[in-house]
């Protein structure tokens, strides 16, 4: 009878012990199991979408300047957006289509052509680049008319480098401007995995631009020369490994002296253009 008693003891108080041991360790991994299982549940709607919906439309209605104000009002009031990287690309196609062609802005210096001007002279005097000239007034080349009217943006640009991010960004008085995709990082600051993990970005540098050279079937050419139009472009950058130029250059005129960032031939375009020597540079 003892042995009995004593057999349905055990069995009360080991199943008791089972049951609680199952209900506090195997049921909760159980379940975090099957919760490991189940697909990330779908991120909350983007309240910000018909924001941008609306700025698209006003983009697709041709009104370039209040498209671009609204783009301005959306990145600076919504910075993390889904929609904020496209928001910057579309905004960057609006700046250089104002900036880079005729199109009339109140912040567009007009000069007007006098005697014993020349394109480079009149440059310097706005401080400026006589390929912005160009660019900005159309010009086929570089004779001037006394009399002839030169819109000229009045334009005071940054560069930012941003591995994270993979791209160059250019900033107007450090407001946004446009942002080019790095296509390829020279080897030195290449992000390559350290035990698995990315290398540490390298420390924050300044620098400055301090040469803008075009090539042309394997010679050096100005803005000025024939075949300019034809030409590609290296940004030269006194940040080792960060002269800017594109994978056509490679081909043609071989990697700048120590390697550099790949940029897309239309990006360079546009920079060469741009970019003034003595312009800022941070690589981050």
């Amino acid at each position: 009878m003892k042995a009995l008693i004593i057999l349905v003891l055990a069995c009360a108080v080991f199943g008791t012990a089972g049951y609680y041991t199952y209900r506090l360790f195997i049921l909760p991994e159980q379940a975090l199991k099957l919760e490991k299982l189940q697909p990330p549940p779908p991120p909350p709607p983007d309240t910000t979408i018909p924001e941008f919906n609306k700025c698209v439309a006003i983009r697709k209605g041709g009104k370039l300047l209040p498209a671009r104000d609204a783009f301005y009002r959306f990145i600076e009031e919504y910075p993390f957006s889904t929609k904020l990287d496209e928001a910057k690309n579309m905004l960057g196609e609006i700046n250089t289509e104002i900036y880079l062609t005729p199109f009339p802005t109140p912040d567009k210096e007009v000069y007007i052509v006098k005697p014993g001007d020349v394109i480079n002279r009149v440059a310097k005097h706005l401080k400026t680049s006589g390929e912005l000239i160009m660019r900005a007034n159309n010009l086929q080349g570089t004779m001037l008319r006394i009399g002839q009217r030169l819109s000229v943006p009045q334009l005071d640009l940054s560069v930012v480098i941003s591995r994270k991010q993979d791209k160059v960004t250019l900033l107007n008085k450090n407001r946004f401007f446009k942002q080019y995709a790095i296509l390829v990082w020279p080897p030195a600051l290449a992000k390559k995995p350290v035990g698995g993990k990315p290398a540490p970005a390298p420390p924050k540098q300044a620098g400055k631009v301090t040469e803008k050279m075009a090539w042309h079937k394997g010679t050096r050419i100005t803005f000025a020369d024939k075949g300019y139009a034809e030409s590609t472009h290296w940004i030269q950058i006194n940040i080792a490994h960060c002269t800017l130029h594109s994978e056509a250059d490679e081909k043609a005129e071989g990697r700048p002296p120590g390697g550099g960032i790949v940029l897309a031939p239309k990006a360079l375009e546009e920079l060469a253009a741009l970019l003034n020597k003595g312009d800022t540079v941070a690589l981050e």
